[in-house]
Formats: C-alpha cells, structure tokens, sequence
C-alpha cells in the first residue's frame, strides 16, 4: 500500500529548530531561499520525499573529517524543510557499497557527520553508483511507494567503475516516480553523468546533472535554483504519463 503524506505550515514550523541559535538562523534564511526558487515555476507548494546520497570514496575523507560534508550537509538539510512533510532527509553514503544511517532531522543535524557517521570509523572505499541507486529505487518505488515524488540530491567527485549497471538501473527508475539531481564536484570531468543526463531508453527524463567544481564557493541562492533546474519539467513529464506525484 502506498504511503500518504500530508504537508502543513503548523508541523513544519514546529519541526524546523535545531537547538543552535546561529544554525537556526541559516536555515530559516535557506529555506526562504528556496521558497523564492520554488515560487518561479510549478514547484511551489509541492511535496516530495528528500534523499541524500553522498559518495563515501577514498579522495573525499578529508572532506568529512575537515568540516565540508557537515557544511554540505546543513545546505542540503533546507530542501527537506521545505518539500518533505516532516522535515526528513534520508541519508545515505556511497563508495564500492552503500550504509543508510539514521534520517537528518533538526534535533540531531547539529553535528550530525560526526557523530553519527565518523563515529563508526567505516572504511572508505572506491566508486559505485549503481547499489545506492537500485536500494534507493527498490525502497522508494516497491517497498516504500507513494503518491508523492523522491528528490535524491546525488553528490559524487569522481567517475564511477560501473556504469553499465548504473545505466541500467537509472532506465528502471523512469517508471517511478523518483527524480535524480546528480552533482559532480571537484576537477572530475564527469563525462558518465553527463550521459546519463541524456540516456536514451528511459521511460522519461528522470535525471539532471549539474557539474560544480567547489560547492563551497557559490551562493545558497545559486546552490538551490541549480538543485530546483529540470525539476518541474520532470513533474510535467510524470503527469503527463500518469506517474503518481
């Protein structure tokens, strides 16, 4: 049966304070941020389940134990504050495997990459896209299916050692309603997303990509209109093909 959600102003005005008063105060101002975003296409108002996957390989341990994925993190966090109906962001990190941890919610964000992930000292592996694609698909699209979209915001800084599995799971999930923002950090020329950005053989067009070489060095303004790009467009397809969103 398919799960039901059901956004109010009251609950996520309750569930959207950290107990950080300096931190509260860059959410409210991100969220604002992408409320304005939203507010320019057909995306306002919508309601949509938040995913994070974050490539775990070797080349990004500094990256989480310098501060940056928390960072990344807290910019990350306003998307689910603004689509999902109780302020939830799935978490996942990626390398050869992938590990689901608790859910990023305002009462643990705080802090929230070390201890809740540094904590259990895994090991930092290579790159694969295609497990944390195909457990996001089966768990959002059959175990977990509902009347409202998955956002997965997909961020990597390298090239992938699977990309025919990755082609083929991507092809599986344009029949769901599941959207794929995929984000290529660093110097990488990302060549692989960009193809599947184009994939032919989909059912539709279900993935965006975008190529940033320092997240750290744009706005939270240009930061949100780059992760909302092609959205609504994918929303317009799924009505237009009678996928549920």
């Amino acid at each position: 049966m398919a799960l039901s959600f059901e956004k109010t102003n009251e609950a996520a005005s309750k569930l959207t304070l950290t107990k950080n008063p300096e931190l509260n105060k860059k959410l409210t101002l991100r969220k604002v941020i992408i409320e304005k975003e939203a507010a320019k296409t057909s995306v306002n108002g919508s309601v949509a389940r938040v995913v994070f996957a974050l490539d775990h390989s070797g080349s990004m341990r500094n990256m989480y134990k310098d501060g940056t994925v928390q960072t990344l993190l807290e910019r990350v966090f306003p998307m689910a504050m603004y689509f999902d109906d109780n302020s939830e962001l799935d978490f996942y990190w990626f390398d050869t495997i992938y590990k689901q941890f608790d859910p990023v919610v305002p009462d643990n964000l705080d802090g929230y990459v070390n201890k809740v992930i540094l904590s259990q000292k895994d090991h930092f592996g290579g790159t694969c896209y295609a497990p944390i694609m195909q457990e996001i698909t089966n768990r959002f699209a059959l175990r977990e299916p509902a009347a409202v979209p998955t956002f997965v915001i997909f961020i990597t800084d390298g090239a992938n050692s699977d990309k025919t599995a990755s082609k083929q799971v991507l092809t599986e999930a344009s029949k769901y309603n599941i959207f794929w923002k995929f984000i290529g950090i660093g110097k990488e020329k990302f060549e692989f997303l960009e193809r599947l950005d184009t994939l032919t053989g989909r059912f539709i067009d279900n993935a965006n990509f975008a190529n940033v070489n320092d997240l750290s060095a744009i706005s939270d303004d240009e930061l949100y209109k780059l992760l909302l790009e092609e959205y609504s467009d994918w929303l317009a397809l799924c009505r237009q093909n009678n996928i549920p969103v």
